[in-house]
């Protein structure tokens, strides 16, 4: 392969993985159709994201030890937990682990497919989460958990409202550079808890909150 070539191959590399990272860590600044059919794109390859590197699986140990010690308590299981975002289901192996009945949300059709075979006995939903029509229940799910997704919803605090409404507590978490578009919006959710974990020069922010009961409200 002659030099230029190379270069060439190099440049298209760079560019390609730059783009990827763009639509992880900044689709919150594009269209919400771009989004999608970018995700879509990036989803023809299996695991796009790495997720079985070390990397990422330290990520996931440490979200469940948050879970497990702030939210999950003695019984290291709840009824219900919704996951958003849930690409090909790496999380959703551990979530699983947390509650009795595990329910599972993505755009992407294809990674869907790929969740359901990685963990088949949880319920997976393709598709937006305000479409959905347990949207605008109070408290359906004990836990609603949204990991390195929110940079992909278009109004952030719109959708950190919806997980405040449908879940008893909420846990997100988010990629060190990305902290600029989420720490404004969780500025405004009252007694959110804080944790930082990194791997190998990678860091990693977390955030959880439980929400008031509504008043009469008899359970999900």
């Amino acid at each position: 392969m002659n030099l230029l070539s190379w270069s060439a191959r190099l440049r298209d590399g760079l560019r390609h993985r730059l783009g990827r990272l763009a639509m992880r860590y900044r689709g919150h600044g594009i269209p919400e159709s771009d989004v999608r059919a970018g995700m879509e794109s990036i989803y023809r390859t299996p695991d796009p994201w790495g997720m079985d590197t070390p990397r990422e699986q330290f990520r996931f140990r440490e979200t469940d030890r948050i879970l497990r010690t702030q939210l999950v308590g003695a019984s290291g299981r709840v009824p219900a937990l919704l996951e958003i975002g849930s690409g090909e289901g790496h999380q959703s192996i551990h979530l699983r682990a947390r509650c009795e009945r595990l329910t599972c949300i993505d755009v992407v059709g294809a990674a869907v497919e790929r969740a359901r075979t990685r963990v088949p006995d949880a319920t997976f939903v393709v598709g937006n989460l305000r479409d959905q029509p347990w949207a605008d229940a109070h408290a359906r799910f004990d836990i609603v958990t949204a990991c390195e997704v929110l940079y992909a919803f278009t109004d952030i605090p719109a959708t950190l409202a919806t997980m405040s409404r449908i879940g008893r507590a909420c846990l997100v978490t988010w990629h060190a550079p990305a902290a600029a578009l989420v720490d404004r919006p969780l500025a405004r959710i009252e007694n959110v808890s804080r944790a930082s974990f990194a791997f190998e020069g990678t860091t990693w922010h977390a955030a959880w909150w439980r929400n008031p009961e509504p008043a009469g409200n008899s359970g999900a």
